[in-house]
């Protein structure tokens, strides 16, 4: 190894902190195959009766067998852990325990399908967040996974077999897979096992061998398969060499960089790359190094177009900031384990030779031993580039050179009372530190103009002779000059260093802007969140205006911005060229360039989100920091507005759920409670006909009774029905009158005893009047719900109380039992439509008391439950407020 390589502190110390986080976690060890049938799991069951017989604690989590008998026979011995059964519509369905194996805690679990969806009501949704939560508690697991199911792959697959993939594992959980072990066999061999029976069975076999198994398939996924394993042994030799500081190339795979600038020749670089990229089936690099040269308006636009082509061509385009450009190539091609490195053939200059020892040619070939380099012919140029050496950027505003005229003034004055004591040369020298201490306080050109003129005076007041320019000594000559070259360079070099500091504190600024903007939308619960704090971090950044504007529900885009701002035609086609393209348009773009603002799509990973538009409030281009900020924003913003799509889409999806199965309990409650009274009606009916029964009259009259309680019942469970179906339509509203409410109540328990004659219902009042305006029917039915509610949960020949009371503006009326009461987590949730207390006696549909609250609140009521102090039982409270009644209803106003 010759060359002196210095390896990138930071991708070190990601090393470093990956090789921490794997210490404290599980290690995933995965077996990988092409399809189905492959021997994935045979192989990992194996790999597992070695741990076994060293002694490791190993136990199944959950193993597929598929009823192959040589693979059943590699689970003796293995402790298994028990399947936890899951009961789904009417079906009971086995998932692993991921409890039971939390709390056995064993050293390795084995996994298999790595890609399964749980039963509903599971923890987790996917199997591979069953393994994350493994991982996190420090078991190390063993799984298996087919190509299909990577998420990165899953498309393409589809392509190839006509056969759409459902479930699927996102790259980010392979890629924390410390081993990755291979599981192949021949296209050939595999569909001899598939005719054998091995894969599948009789005619699931047969079709299979049709479709999915067809042998241009087979080879299309086992080379899938084989170049998914070899990108990740790829990355993992990355990693390590980095860790372990081995400088490199290795070339076990070809790896082409291309150096992109501003120049209009970098084009014809970036495709031959392309073209040699695609000739040797290499993954390939475009490297931009800024130097920190300020870039004219039409130089930063080629230089932008020329990373947009790399882009397109399928390029990962990398920008450092370095200003060595050979030492920025040699260290990136080091990093990325480059093989090849094109250039464009450099033009010879003298001071090239004299000033750089070569051009960046010969530099980069003394540097990069190891690398193969090649040079692509450049179009002949009719200007020859002369030596020119670029001014430096002076604009500073007045202000600033008016305060470094009174600076040198001021350092001048001092120097006036200490000539005598130091004299004039060491004046020069105070006269240098303070320039020197200006290059920390201003910009480059107000320090040359201090330098320029602190000479000056330094040769005019004190250089002898005094107040002439004149200098006599031949020594004073050359310190005049020496101190002019001495403050020129540190104020170059200051600025230079205050420039670097610029750069780094703005890439910190946009760092931390980003930091801030993921979390405000990781932690975002609405679009509208989301797309606010995106637009206010970028509009301080970039000095510029955003809008954003959302996709609907049927995927096309809206009119008109999240916040309503004004949107002209203009750019609204424009927007609406960008999403349905899928592209980037508009502003310093090659696509309707002439537009005022830029257009970004927001792409989701699998969904198009919206358009996000930028309007410059200045009209030069973005820098490529400012360029990346604002796609990587683009980027964030469609996956946060993705994520709360399918956030909302899991959330209906529950909802269905749950409403299927209230559908289900709705119908089984209503049908029984409909078939029981209808069937001791029909009993009872046909018991009467019988003319002995009938005859005698004790049997006869319990005969009648027993129709008229099922009758009763019947039509209670109708009416239920009828209001809660009349509230939830909004058809029903209360007709309020005056109504003396003793009275009402008086008459309801006494209408009540006959139903409840098991109960001593009881009516006390502490009003001797009470008038109030309510709806008689819909009160009487809410009273009338209440107390046969308290009847039915209470035993028979217990008492039923119903009492009324007025505390200032407010009436009590209490319905209290003598049952068991009411479990305190449940005081709450009787209330809710088709809830019934767990392990109640059967009967009813749970809506009795949901209609009482409705029919109470429609009154500016409230109703609540709770248990009784004094002894066993509950007791219902309704309270109503009291308004005073006209005084010609009142007893009073009548005397």
């Amino acid at each position: 190894m010759n060359d002196d390589y210095r390896p990138d502190p930071d991708r070190i110390l990601d090393g470093i902190k990956k090789a921490e986080e794997a210490a404290y976690r599980g290690h995933l060890r995965i077996f990988f195959g092409m399809c189905p049938g492959v021997g994935k799991t045979y192989a990992m069951l194996e790999a597992a009766q070695e741990q076994h017989r060293q002694g490791v604690n190993i136990v199944v989590g959950v193993v597929e067998t598929h009823g192959r008998k040589e693979t059943e026979s590699l689970l003796l011995g293995l402790e298994l852990i028990p399947r936890k059964k899951i009961s789904y519509k009417d079906s009971t369905l086995e998932e692993m325990d991921i409890d039971a194996i939390l709390k056995r805690k064993p050293e390795i679990v084995l996994v298999d399908e790595l890609a399964h969806s749980n039963a509903p009501t599971s923890r987790h949704q996917k199997r591979y967040q069953d393994v994350l939560e493994l991982l996190d508690a420090g078991i190390h697991v063993y799984t298996t996974v087919n190509v299909q199911h990577i998420e990165s792959r899953a498309d393409l697959v589809q392509q190839i077999t006509g056969v759409r993939i459902f479930e699927r594992v996102p790259d980010s959980v392979i890629d924390q897979a410390q081993q990755i072990e291979l599981v192949d066999i021949s296209a050939q061999n595999l569909r001899k096992r598939l005719k054998e029976g091995k894969v599948y069975q009789g005619d699931r076999a047969a079709k299979a061998g049709e479709n999915f198994f067809k042998e241009t398939h087979l080879l299309a996924l086992r080379e899938l398969a084989l170049r998914y394993t070899a990108e990740k042994v790829d990355q993992d030799l990355q990693d390590q060499m980095v860790v372990q500081r081995v400088s490199g190339p290795w070339n076990t795979q070809e790896r082409l960089l291309v150096a992109v600038g501003h120049s209009p020749y970098s084009a014809r670089l970036i495709r031959a790359t392309r073209r040699m990229a695609y000739g040797l089936e290499a993954p390939w690099i475009a490297l931009y190094v800024d130097t920190g040269e300020q870039l004219n308006p039409e130089d930063q636009a080629m230089l932008n177009k020329n990373l947009a082509l790399a882009r397109e061509l399928g390029a990962e385009v990398v920008a450092v900031r370095e200003s060595n450009i050979v030492e920025a190539i040699h260290r990136t091609s080091h990093e990325r384990n480059v093989t090849q490195i094109i250039l464009g053939r450099p033009v010879g200059r003298w001071w090239d030779f004299v000033f750089r020892r070569g051009s960046l040619l010969d530099q980069l070939v003394r540097r990069s031993s190891l690398v193969d380099i090649h040079v692509i012919r450049q179009e002949e140029q009719k200007v020859t580039k002369k030596f020119r050496l670029a001014p430096p950027v002076l604009y500073a505003p007045g202000a600033s050179y008016w305060n470094a005229f009174w600076f040198v003034g001021g350092v001048t004055f001092i120097s006036e009372f200490i000539n005598p004591y130091i004299g004039y040369r060491a004046v020069g020298f105070v006269f240098l530190l303070a320039i020197l201490l200006m290059g920390f306080l201003s910009t480059l050109g107000p320090i040359l103009f201090a330098a320029i003129l602190s000479v000056l005076v330094w040769n005019f007041l004190f250089i002898p002779p005094k107040f002439t320019f004149n200098i006599s000594a031949p020594e004073d000559v050359m310190m005049c000059f020496a101190y002019l070259f001495v403050a020129l360079m540190g104020g170059l070099l200051t600025t230079k260093v205050r420039r670097r500091d610029r750069d780094l504190l703005q890439r910190d600024q946009y760092n931390r802007a980003l930091l801030e903007m993921v979390q405000d939308m990781s932690t975002a619960v609405t679009k509208t969140e989301v797309a606010f704090s995106a637009e206010q971090k970028l509009e301080t950044l970039l000095n510029g205006k955003i809008k954003i504007l959302f996709s609907d529900m049927d995927g096309k885009l809206e009119r008109r911005t999240y916040n309503a701002a004004k949107l002209d035609e203009k750019d609204l086609a424009l927007a609406l060229w960008s999403f349905e393209n899928r592209k980037k348009a508009g502003w310093k773009t090659d696509t309707l360039t002439e537009s005022r603002c830029l257009s970004l799509p927001l792409r989701g990973k699998n969904s198009l989100e919206g358009v996000m538009l930028f309007y410059p409030r200045v009209q030069n281009p973005l820098s490529l920091d400012q360029e990346s900020l604002i796609e990587t924003v683009a980027l964030q913003l469609g996956a946060s507005l993705e994520r709360l799509k399918l956030q909302d889409t899991l959330q209906d999806v529950k909802v269905l759920e749950a409403s299927e199965k209230l559908h289900q309990a709705l119908l089984n409650s209503v049908s029984h409670e409909l078939r029981t009274p209808l069937t001791a009606i029909m009993g009872s009916a046909s018991a009467l006909q019988d003319q002995k029964l009938s005859a005698e009259q004790p049997v006869r009259q319990d005969l009648i009774d027993s129709v008229i309680d099922s009758s009763r019942r019947l039509d209670q469970v109708v009416e239920n029905l009828l209001d809660m179906s009349r509230l939830n339509s909004g058809v029903l509203t209360p007709k309020k009158v005056w109504v003396d409410l003793v009275d009402f109540c008086d008459v309801l328990v006494q209408k009540m005893k006959p139903i409840v004659r098991q109960h001593d219902l009881v009516f006390n009042s502490a009003e001797t009047e009470c008038l109030l305006q309510i709806d008689e029917k819909f009160f009487e039915h809410a009273l009338s719900n209440l107390i046969l509610n308290a009847a039915k949960y209470s035993a028979a020949h217990s008492s039923v109380q119903v009492s009324l009371s007025r505390e200032e503006r407010v009436v009590f009326l209490i319905v209290r039992d003598e049952g068991d009461g009411i479990p305190a987590n449940q005081l709450e949730k009787i209330f809710e439509a088709f809830h019934r207390i767990p392990g109640s006696a059967p009967g009813g549909v749970g809506l009795g008391l949901a209609i009482v609250r409705s029919f109470i609140e429609a009154h500016n009521g409230k109703v609540y439950a709770r248990n009784r102090g004094d002894r066993k039982g509950a007791e219902f409270v309704i309270e109503l407020p009291y308004e005073n009644p006209p005084s010609a209803l009142t007893s009073e106003g009548r005397l």
